[in-house]
């Protein structure tokens, strides 16, 4: 791998990082209004976060299955098995730091990690299998 392919790896996990969040507040603005409205604000507040955990599992992890498939699949040249390593690393990093690495060490971090790592390396195996044959 390339310097290059790092940086893209560190924005790729920052992009899958801005939709995850951007999915996971979606989700839980509908559930505080559809599924559990007329609560009190304190109440989402702690009650959102495990909705927000479990979207981010459930969505997260589809979404870095599909953009490494997709980045896979754009360039045959580049290991894709050891960039979706480098992408799940930079986008635990990434997420660690947004909140401060508060949490940082959890069993619940470590497992919603590697639920995206599974998925990234099952992504990456995925877009090996069926990218195009280069023609020399």
């Amino acid at each position: 791998m390339q310097a290059l392919d790092f940086a893209k790896a560190a924005g790729l996990a920052a992009a899958i990082l801005i939709v995850d969040v951007l999915v996971a507040v979606g989700v839980v603005y509908l559930w505080a209004d559809y599924v559990a409205p007329g609560h009190p604000r304190a109440y989402y507040a702690t009650a959102g976060v495990a909705v927000a955990r479990l979207s981010t599992r459930i969505f997260g992890t589809a979404l870095v299955l599909a953009a490494l498939w997709w980045a896979g699949r754009r360039n045959p040249q580049r290991n894709p098995l050891l960039f979706a390593v480098i992408v799940v690393i930079c986008y635990a990093v990434l997420d660690g730091a947004s909140v401060g690495f508060a949490g940082f060490l959890s069993a619940s971090f470590g497992f919603t990690t590697l639920l995206k790592l599974l998925a990234g390396l099952a992504g990456a195996q995925l877009a090996r299998m069926t990218r195009p044959r280069a023609t020399t």
